[in-house]
């Protein structure tokens, strides 16, 4: 969520969902920012991986230490950019 606020273009919200499905949940953030690189999407929850713009100044090891998080709760993350622009990131987590 870090991430998405800080990303999203000035003057719009970050968007959170939670939705209940048979198979689990799944959590849905959504910014309007710029979105990634569609080459860095397969890449992004790797560590030591950045996007490089003007508002990047981490070491590139939030998505990864997400990503590690949710694998080891069987569950799966992944990104895509928005038809509108923007970014999705969206987690989800087997029934337990």
């Amino acid at each position: 969520m870090r991430n998405a606020i800080r990303h999203t273009a000035e003057g719009t919200a970050v968007e959170i969902s939670l939705q209940k499905r048979i198979s689990g949940t799944c959590l849905r953030v959504r910014d309007y920012g710029p979105g990634v690189p569609e080459a860095m999407l397969s890449e992004m929850f790797l560590p030591f991986r950045r996007v490089s713009n003007e508002k990047s100044d981490g070491a590139g090891l939030g998505l990864a230490m997400a990503e590690r998080a949710v694998s080891l709760h069987r569950g799966t993350i992944g990104a895509r950019n928005a038809p509108e622009g923007g970014l999705i990131v969206e987690i989800a987590l087997p029934a337990v």
